[in-house]
């Protein structure tokens, strides 16, 4: 088992051990942060402090060219190239050329060294031409062999231009540039181009192989964020980026050179960069592992004089565990300020309080067994007491259960004397309704009959209108046979004169001959007359017949309507008795459905009344069994209360044998 000292040791390594590597883990970062922020801020500035230095090179060389091109026996085209090639070799003493050259408009060059050349489709030649000072990308040189670069500017015959004039120098003195510029231990410089071929490097194979990273990340992807940075270059831009190369982390700071189309890098490893955060986290741990050590130390210390004291308390515990109640605790003790000053009063409390529980206990043992022996005998006189109310209770709930079994009888005869009279209710609810659907129809149908009378009566009146209109009828076709008479004895009267008049003609001659034709037509309309006057007799005679016939028939039809309509009246007197019988027998109905429903009412209350007697009795019932088995029960109780006297004499006996080994 670890001892508290132990844990208390354990516990405030482990804290200290977070804290230290907390606070080391804060410091290292944020001095990484702070170190990257600060490369962040001077290495563009380094790179444009680069470009100017560069920008400031190439000024100079450009400058002094321009100055020689100036010169009258160099503008002067007419001169002789001995006279000029004097001042070239001075010049190309003075500053380290390669080589310079009077170039024509044509590109035909000679430089100092005697050698001809044609450099028309050299771009710093057009750009000279045009009139533009300026440096080449390190080329090959055709009369060197060799990696130069090239300064050119324009000679001018007063406004006009006439020539070129160039200045050939090696092409490491880019590269001597970069070497010069550094940052930290290991940084380094480096150019390209626009079109991102590396013009300068500390490494100088990587100009003459002319390395392009367009070329290089098709190669090797892992280039891209190397090569995102270089675009930002040749797009003229100045800033700061991280990549790889190598296998190696680094952060580049760039800018580009006025005056050229070239942008300046500078380099440096992250790992370099951040080599000061090295010394910080070494020097972190080993504060930490100190401050941990301190920590531990201060720990024991402190809790060994803690644990002293509680150790004190222990044995003091110990001691009235073993029953010693006399020893006194020290006085240096009880009166410390702190937790250990506590527990000690604490453990005097204690001692005190358990001194004072076994002097009562001792008192109020005797006192007991005093009371155990009475509460013994008058247990045993409870008990035959609890015997007789047991035996009482036992008939008493004889007698409830029998009642309880009459009243259950009573109920179930009322019960199915309910069930009939609630058959009964609804046969009279199911006449109610019967009667009150045939007095609803009956009504309906009285009304149904009146209105049928109503229709009868007025179909009687039409009626006897239209027997008056038959009559009427039979008169007129009367006449007109009367006038059809007329037509056809006029119709035999002409056409006797029509015949008269054919003989007439006849006797005439040909002069009466047109006269017999018109009395031969009138005969013939006559005979017509007569034959449509007998047609139109006869169907009237037909009609008259029809018409007398109809007036028979009219008569007949009268009196069955009239017949008719004296059934309905006699129905529509009938459907009133009905309904008047069946709206007395309703009411009735209603009266005797109430006068059951009160029956009803009254043999619920009645059930009710005697379920709840039966409630009670059962009850009674129970309660008196329960009593008595309560009897019995406490009759057992009491007996056993007794004998719980008696070992509690005898338990007292043996706590005053207990306390005795008890040091006071």
């Amino acid at each position: 088992m670890r001892s508290i000292k132990t844990k208390l040791m354990l516990a405030m390594g482990l804290l200290l051990a977070i804290i230290c590597i907390g606070l080391g883990t804060i410091s290292y970062y944020t001095s990484s942060k702070a170190l990257i922020g600060n490369v962040n801020e001077v290495l563009p500035q380094i790179a444009k402090e680069s470009a100017k230095t560069v920008n400031s090179r190439v000024e100079s060389q450009l400058n002094a060219l321009e100055a020689i091109a100036s010169e009258t026996q160099i503008s002067d085209m007419n001169n002789s190239w001995e006279n000029k090639r004097v001042i070239l070799d001075a010049e190309v003493k003075r500053s380290g050329h390669i080589e310079m050259n009077i170039v024509d408009k044509d590109g035909n060059a000679i430089n100092t060294n005697g050698k001809t050349a044609n450099i028309k489709n050299r771009d710093y030649f057009k750009k000279a031409l045009a009139g533009e000072k300026n440096v080449s990308d390190p080329v090959l040189s055709k009369t060197q062999n060799a990696m130069v670069i090239v300064y050119a500017a324009p000679i001018k015959n007063g406004n006009q231009i006439v020539g070129v004039i160039t200045a050939v120098r090696n092409g490491k003195t880019l590269n001597d540039i970069t070497k010069d510029i550094t940052f930290g231990k290991s940084g380094q410089a480096f150019m390209i181009n626009k079109q991102g071929t590396a013009v300068a490097n500390v490494n100088e194979q990587i100009v003459l192989k002319g390395d392009n990273i367009n070329e290089d990340v098709k190669k090797d992807s892992k280039l891209k964020p190397f090569a995102d940075i270089e675009k930002k270059m040749m797009n003229g831009e100045s800033g700061v980026g991280e990549y790889t190369y190598g296998g190696v982390r680094k952060y580049l700071g760039y800018a580009p050179v006025n005056g050229t189309n070239w942008s300046i890098a500078v380099t440096s490893p992250k790992a370099e960069v951040l080599s000061g955060t090295n010394t910080l986290r070494l020097w972190t741990i080993t504060a930490s592992i100190i401050f941990i050590i301190l920590g531990l130390v201060f720990v024991f210390i402190l809790g060994s004089k803690i644990i002293k004291n509680i150790v004190a308390a222990i044995k003091y515990l110990e001691t009235i565990s073993s029953g010693d109640l006399s020893s006194v605790i020290s006085p240096k003790y009880l009166e410390l300020k702190d937790e250990t000053g506590t527990l000690a009063r604490a453990v005097k409390i204690m001692q005190e309080s358990i001194i004072s529980m076994i002097k009562s206990i001792r008192t109020n043992s005797s006192e007991i067994n005093s009371h155990a022996d009475n509460l013994s005998s008058i247990s045993e006189e409870i008990a035959a007491s609890s015997s007789d109310v047991a035996t009482s209770m036992q008939d008493v709930a004889k007698g409830a259960s029998s009642q309880a079994e009459n009243l259950v009888n009573i109920t179930d005869i009322l019960n199915k004397f309910g069930s009939e009279l609630v058959e009964i209710i609804d046969s009279i609810k199911e006449v109610d309704s019967n009667a009150k659907g045939i007095n609803t129809m009956s009504a309906k149908s009285n009304t149904e009959m009146e209105q049928l009378a109503q229709s009868m009566n007025k179909l009687s009146d039409s009626f006897n209108d239209f027997i008056s209109k038959t009559t009427t009828l039979g008169q007129n076709i009367k006449q007109i046979d009367e006038i059809t008479s007329l037509i056809n004895s006029i119709a035999e009267q002409t056409n006797l004169l029509a015949l008269n008049a054919a003989i007439e003609a006849a006797r005439a001659g040909e002069a009466g001959k047109g006269f017999s034709v018109v009395a031969e037509e009138i005969r013939e309309l006559a005979e017509q007359t007569t034959e449509s006057s007998k047609n139109i007799s006869t169907l009237i005679n037909s009609v008259s017949d029809d018409s007398s016939i109809m007036v028979k028939s009219s008569g007949e039809i009268k009196d069955q309507l009239n017949s008719q309509i004296s059934i309905v009246n006699t129905t529509i007197d009938s459907f009133k008795l009905i309904v008047n019988e069946i709206t007395q027998m309703s009411s009735k109905i209603n009266m005797v459905n109430g006068l059951t429903a009160n029956i009803d009412s009254e043999k619920s209350d009645i059930l009710g009344k005697i379920e709840e007697i039966s409630s009670v009795a059962e009850e009674v019932s129970a309660s008196s069994e329960e009593i008595a088995a309560s009897s019995e029960e406490m009759n057992a109780s009491t007996e056993e209360v007794a004998a719980t006297a008696h070992t509690l004499a005898d338990m007292t006996n043996d706590m005053k044998k207990e306390i005795t080994k008890f040091k006071l």
